[in-house]
């Protein structure tokens, strides 16, 4: 297993908006943005303030830009006042190098969990990590990623990472999480005959879409 490096860890946060999730930084052009995912949004009230779980508390941090990928595609966008992650931690966004069937992993606060790991990522908590599988490539536009592994709530907005076999020392941000995959099972009644209820079950497939479109949002900001 290749360690998550400092460079992905000191680049996650613990976000609210209208739900809870996750979030992360990366940068274009030398700018930094936060990307989360779009349904952690109320996106018709008129206040789209954040708050960001920094040193045990939670603080409200205002956005001078905000935009949503249109469509399905559930991604965020946002640029902050001010910097969030150190200058020196660079990270490369793409599907590049992804290979079906390599081991890939997500990161998050699922259920509201998370490591108090004092100043050793600023002040964040430390999001909890968990392993999968690459279970296709995303050819199709949009692209949707999917990982064989079984995701919980609070790991929307978070990354799928990945170690690109021809640089085994990069970790890359290959999507956007943006839940899992359900399967509508019909529930039985005691003499066995259907109730005409269902109840949606985790299939085990976790939904993500491509990086590229934060990236390709990014550059219609700032245009």
């Amino acid at each position: 297993m290749i360690p998550i490096q400092s460079n992905i860890l000191n680049r996650f946060f613990f976000i609210k908006a209208a739900r809870y999730g996750t979030a992360f930084t990366i940068e274009v052009h030398g700018i930094e943005y936060l990307v989360t995912a779009k349904h952690l949004f109320d996106q018709d009230a008129d206040n789209k303030a954040i708050e960001l779980f920094r040193n045990n508390r939670w603080t409200q941090y205002k956005s001078s830009a905000i935009t949503f990928c249109r469509s399905e595609v559930d991604i965020a966008v946002l640029r902050l006042h001010e910097q969030l992650t150190p200058p020196d931690l660079p990270v490369t966004a793409t599907v590049g190098g992804l290979v079906l069937g390599q081991n890939v992993y997500i990161l998050g606060f699922p259920y509201l969990m998370h490591e108090d790991v004092g100043q050793s990522l600023g002040g964040n908590p430390c999001p909890l990590i968990k392993r999968g599988t690459a279970a296709n490539l995303g050819t199709r536009n949009p692209q949707v990623l999917f990982v064989d592994t079984l995701s919980n709530e609070g790991f929307s907005g978070g990354p799928v990472v990945f170690v690109a076999p021809d640089a085994p020392k990069e970790v890359r941000i290959a999507g956007v999480i943006s839940g899992f995959k359900t399967h509508r099972e019909p529930i039985i009644g005691k003499k066995g005959e259907p109730t005409g209820d269902y109840v949606e079950l985790n299939t085990g497939l976790l939904r993500a879409y491509g990086v590229r479109h934060a990236v390709e949002l990014i550059g219609r900001f700032q245009r």
